[in-house]
């Protein structure tokens, strides 16, 4: 098995996982509130997992804040980082005593500052172990428990066995140095430890919020090749508005899709959706699905938005060649990774590349190992791939209307597309009305 989940640069972009241009999944997740959970957001999105037990990890402590996704979480970006700052300070521990301005009552900016930060430092002991409570309540996690226990201690030390209560904290310039001095030296271990649990726990907590509002299923994941399924039940995109949810199956006794579809049909959505998928059920997230049980994947491959390399002088077809050799190259031997090919070799003409999509698949087909998804409008080729045994033919369903028209489902069924909507489209766009008022132009 690989040390670690493939994928590469370019199918971070074309399943939309990262892409500066666009919307992406990262940022559809991504609504931590400070930087330092943004942050931890950011490691634990880009680092997909393969062993079960990091994933059920992740999972459960995702899964935990949803019964309290609803209850107030009242901390601020601004002053998160501020305190941050503050407890990363250096503080020397020795004393600083009172200077002849602090008697006359001349309070000096620094007074201000660290008089705020121990307040705030204080709020942030208290409305933090409040919530951890509330999660601890509905089940007892161990971790939480010990950062409770671990707040507790702080706020013991700081109230000093008065009740806990920020409003009630007194700072003034006979008690400022000692509490600065607690604060930023004898508890700083402390508190920089519960700081990050806190952006922990804001990062996850944004991810419980969207998957308890919308819905989103947790992935039972196996070891890889114990089952010998990627099996989606109810599974669709997780940027569509009015979601048309579908059922996917691929094993290993068919582990070769030939998807097609007409255009606008919902092949690339569709192929767009089972990656992203399994991308999410790698790191431990929910996903948009009603059930999906898989085995471990190794990775996801994907050669969707391709372009010319007009520098090197590569035609479109050459750079899709180049992509699938690259894509192969990155595979162990023994990979059991999803391969996705969204309409290949779009970039020569019909002959040549029925020849070349028949002759790829035939040999992956030899292969014992990777998942594959090849798309495709060349619907012909259907006939002379029937007789590869591990190919699996999946269309897009398109239905009619009572008038005959076409009425796009974007549900995936087994079997062949055979509508040609090419021309249908065409005139759908509105071209040839354009072109007929050039016409009448130049008749004038």
């Amino acid at each position: 098995m690989a040390a670690t989940f493939l994928i590469d640069e370019q199918t971070l972009k074309d399943i939309q996982l990262r892409d500066f241009r666009g919307r992406t999944i990262f940022d559809f997740f991504d609504q931590a509130i400070t930087e330092g959970g943004q942050d931890y957001f950011r490691d634990v999105f880009y680092t997909p997992l393969l062993n079960i037990e990091g994933i059920k990890a992740r999972q459960t402590k995702i899964r935990r804040l949803e019964p309290v996704a609803d209850v107030e979480f009242p901390f601020y970006r601004v002053i998160i980082k501020d305190l941050e700052k503050y407890i990363h300070a250096s503080h020397s521990g020795a004393s600083q005593g009172l200077s002849f301005l602090d008697f006359l009552g001349v309070r000096s900016p620094i007074y201000y500052y660290r008089k705020r930060s121990i307040l705030e430092a204080s709020e942030f002991l208290i409305s933090s172990m409040k919530f951890y409570k509330e999660v601890n309540k509905h089940h007892p996690y161990e971790d939480m428990a010990e950062m409770i226990d671990l707040t507790q201690d702080c706020l013991s030390q700081l109230y000093k066995g008065k009740v806990f209560n920020t409003d009630k904290l007194k700072v003034n310039i006979f008690n400022i140095d000692s509490l600065d001095r607690l604060i930023r030296y004898e508890l700083a271990a402390k508190l920089k430890k519960l700081i990050c649990f806190f952006f922990e726990v804001d990062a996850y907590l944004a991810v419980a919020k969207i998957s308890k509002s919308l819905g989103f299923c947790y992935p039972e994941v196996f070891p890889k090749n114990e089952t010998g399924e990627i099996r989606m039940e109810g599974v669709y995109h997780i940027f569509h508005k009015a979601p048309v949810k579908n059922d996917v199956t691929l094993s290993n006794n068919k582990k070769i899709w030939f998807l097609t579809g007409a255009n606008m049909a919902g092949k690339s959505s569709i192929i767009k959706t089972i990656s992203s998928a399994l991308y999410l059920t790698h790191i431990g997230f929910p996903v948009p699905a009603d059930e999906i049980k898989t085995d471990l994947i190794d990775g996801v491959f994907t050669s969707i938005n391709l372009q010319d390399n007009l520098e090197l002088g590569y035609s479109h077809f050459y750079v899709e060649a180049i992509r699938l050799k690259e894509i192969v190259d990155q595979l162990p031997v023994d990979s059991n990774a999803l391969i996705i090919l969204d309409e290949l070799f779009k970039g020569t003409n019909h002959s040549d590349a029925s020849h070349a999509i028949l002759d790829v698949m035939r040999n992956l087909a030899q292969v014992d190992g990777p998942y594959v998804i090849v798309s495709s409008h060349i619907t012909e080729l259907s006939q002379q791939l029937k007789d590869i045994p591990n190919i699996d033919f999946m269309r897009m369903k398109i239905e009619a209307d009572e008038n005959g028209l076409p009425v796009f489902t974007y549900k995936i069924a087994q079997g062949i597309a055979e509508e040609k909507l090419g021309m249908w489209l065409l005139k759908q766009s509105g071209v040839f009305t354009s072109i007929d008022r050039l016409k009448g132009g130049s008749a004038k």
